[in-house]
């Protein structure tokens, strides 16, 4: 992963978050426990915020928050698809066990995001999101561990 600029770091970031969330609802959407589906619409929240954060920061270096198709889009919208077709077979345990890789792959994602990262604010915001991430991840892992 090599990026040239900060609004390419960030775009890249928020497109991730959009994935993430969308993938959040697909689940709500499929799981039929009450309470299961709770905590999937609050992760789904986080990421909400963790999108509007990222937009935020695009704003503020004046950069549009809806460019045109970015490279690599499609990729994105082939793992979607496939999620998709998943999702509708997938049981409770198996969104768990999905939901901790993305979110582990998110925390990995910003953390060598804020390698490549001088600037103070940025750094923050990476950090406090690698954060959430690691929070998200060690809810789900309690709750996997729970249903052994």
């Amino acid at each position: 992963m090599e990026f040239k600029s900060m609004p390419e770091i960030l775009r890249f970031a928020l497109g991730k978050e959009k994935a993430s969330h969308q993938f959040y609802m697909d689940v709500t959407a499929r799981v039929k426990d009450v309470i299961t589906r709770s905590i999937f619409e609050a992760i789904a929240g986080e990421e909400q915020k963790h999108i509007e954060a990222i937009e935020l920061e695009l704003m503020k270096i004046g950069v549009t928050v809806y460019p045109e198709a970015q490279p690599g889009d499609e990729v994105e919208w082939q793992e979607r698809l496939e999620m998709d077709e998943a999702a509708e077979n997938m049981d409770y345990r198996m969104a768990l066990v999905i939901a901790i890789q993305k979110e582990k792959a998110a925390f990995q994602l910003y953390t060598q995001v804020l390698g490549m990262v001088a600037e103070p604010e940025y750094r923050t915001m990476f950090m406090e999101l690698a954060e959430q991430e690691m929070r998200h991840i060690i809810q789900f892992e309690r709750e996997h561990q729970a249903m052994s």
